[in-house]
């Protein structure tokens, strides 16, 4: 038994009026495309490209890159979980004081010893460094920090004038580890919805391009904001515009695939503000991920956030909320420690989301059904009115058959009561103690390497400005 169901949420006729929609767009309204070195290229592949930076894609080429593409075979795909625990600029919930603070040096990195330490979080991924006033050169920092401590890449650009450093970086760290610079890391940008590809990310697609590093594209809808304020509007607008950066990749490198991401959630009409937690993104999760089904192509949705500004009930409903549909439709991650979208950053919410997805993992494993798991001779040996717990088949198989809990309670009221009557946050503030007495991870790169780099961001910053 595995909990893993394909997603049924929109009827055939419904499907069908998205994918039109979205066929309406490529085709009627188009992209804006701010670089001629990216409408070449489409125009080549079949696009019509017009004098005012206009490119829209006919009905039979659209329909051709989808019949060329390769397909995914959802019935080979296995329901998994991740914990992202991405790092932006924003700010730190201190533990001890239990106030939002800016970044340290000293935090953050004692943030990325202790996702190293979760079971459940896997690495860091971070995006700029967040330490600091900001500055020009906060995308080249957070590079060093991320391969001196052995954390994931968010991979931004930013700025067209960093890539040339950028690429100096990429080819020290080919040098102290031995692989190609292509193989160091994938730069990721951003669209900016709707439908324009704004011309520094034209440039920086462009850049890196020539040197053979492919540049990831993305996008991301605010219902309301970016895109149409109804679901159905803002789903065919995505898919438009993931379609639309798949032909754009064919034409650049010959891609084969492509993605139905899904980065739609409400823009609040009363603040303005774009929240992460909210019926309507899991809708559209639901949605885009039938439709990826559909298209047989991977899904990769956006869930698993908070807009709660500190660990509460608030934040761990609005992650599981957000993020449970997905998962039992193949694939979502819970961003372990963020609050307040991607703007606040906890210790102790990190400890939390590591035991939230610890019991989504241990819902995921399902459970068999055989002759030794029936137990039927168990339940024979032990009879009517018996008790199971001395029997052997419950010692030898509890630790499989049960998930363990840490933070979790798992004691009666009573017990509780006299002992300590803590509730999870304060336990997990325990964790923290304990795992940050543990030894700091060691550095990855060496001071040769280090120094190269570093020597790279201040001639960035004497040449653009810090």
């Amino acid at each position: 038994m595995r909990p893993f169901f394909p997603c049924q949420v929109l009827n055939e006729t419904e499907i069908q009026k998205i994918h039109a929609g979205a066929l309406s767009i490529l085709a009627r309204t188009g992209l804006r495309v701010e670089h001629d070195g990216l409408r070449d290229p489409l125009a080549a592949f079949g696009a019509q490209c017009d004098s005012a930076e206009r490119v829209r894609f006919p009905e039979p080429l659209v329909e051709r890159f989808l019949a060329d593409s390769d397909r995914l075979d959802y019935a080979t795909v296995t329901p998994r979980v991740g914990g992202g625990v991405g790092v932006s600029l924003g700010l730190y919930l201190d533990p001890e004081t239990d106030t939002h603070v800016p970044w340290q040096e000293e935090t953050l990195l004692g943030y990325i010893k202790l996702a190293g330490l979760l079971e459940y979080v896997g690495r860091v991924g971070i995006q700029v460094n967040p330490v600091g006033p900001p500055r020009v050169t906060q995308p080249l920092e957070a590079r060093i920090l991320a391969w001196k401590y052995n954390t994931g890449l968010g991979g931004c650009i930013q700025r067209t004038e960093l890539c040339p450093y950028l690429l100096d970086m990429y080819g020290i760290m080919a040098d102290a580890t031995g692989k190609a610079a292509t193989e160091i890391e994938v730069p990721h940008v951003y669209m900016v919805s709707p439908l324009v590809i704004p011309r520094a990310v034209a440039e920086q697609v462009l850049f890196f391009r020539e040197h053979g590093i492919r540049v990831n594209i993305s996008n991301m809808i605010s219902a309301g904001g970016s895109g149409p304020v109804t679901l159905a509007g803002s789903i065919a607008l995505n898919v438009a515009e993931r379609i639309a950066l798949g032909i754009l990749g064919r034409a650049l490198h010959g891609s084969r695939s492509w993605t139905l991401r899904c980065n739609i959630s409400p823009l609040d009409m009363r603040t303005m503000s774009h929240p992460y937690g909210r019926p309507e993104q899991i809708l559209a999760n639901l949605a885009m991920a039938q439709l990826a089904r559909h298209y047989e192509v991977p899904f990769n949705p956006h869930c698993g956030h908070s807009d709660a500004k500190r660990p509460s009930v608030e934040a761990g409903m609005q992650k599981i909320f957000s993020a449970w549909p997905c998962i039992l439709t193949g694939r979502a991650s819970i961003m372990a420690g963020r609050l307040a979208g991607d703007a606040v950053y906890s210790p102790i919410q990190m400890i939390l989301d590591n035991e939230l997805i610890g019991a989504v993992r241990g819902t995921l494993r399902g459970f068999e059904v055989n002759d030794d798991t029936l137990a039927l001779d168990v339940i024979d040996r032990v009879g009517p009115g018996g008790f199971f717990t001395a029997d052997e088949h419950t010692a030898l198989n509890f630790r499989d058959a049960q998930w363990q809990p840490v933070i979790w309670s798992r004691e009666a009221a009573q017990a509780w009561l006299n002992d300590g009557r803590k509730i999870d946050a304060e336990k997990a503030l325990e964790i923290w103690h304990e795992l940050m007495a543990q030894p700091d991870p060691e550095p990855r790169i060496d001071d040769k390497t280090e120094e190269r780099l570093r020597a790279v961001v201040a001639r960035a910053a004497s040449a653009i400005g810090g």
